[in-house]
């Protein structure tokens, strides 16, 4: 299911435990296709667009961590995921502390 909700683009593949994977700076979520083809086997896999990439929303211009952090959280508020497990890589690292 691919979808956008408040300017951040998204896509859903598979059912199961959720996994949220979150990538890094000048980059979108199709780096993650290898990894969401893998896991969608047993896992409800999120991935999106973290704000100014992709096909989602600029951020404002004075953007911070936290900024990009509640952006995942009304993503998965929006999809209804109380508890999932996030992985990030290089920028994405920081968002999912910051989440955490």
């Amino acid at each position: 299911m691919h979808g956008t909700v408040d300017g951040t683009a998204y896509t859903v593949v598979g059912t199961g435990e959720p996994v949220v994977l979150v990538h890094g700076v000048g980059m979108t979520q199709a780096v993650w296709e290898p990894q969401v083809d893998c896991l969608a086997r047993n896992h409800q896999v999120i991935v999106y667009d973290v704000l100014g990439h992709g096909a989602s929303r600029d951020p404002n211009q004075n953007v911070e961590l936290t900024d990009y952090a509640d952006q995942l959280l009304h993503l998965l508020d929006h999809l209804q995921v109380d508890q999932a497990s996030v992985v990030g890589h290089s920028m994405g690292a920081l968002i999912t502390i910051e989440f955490a």
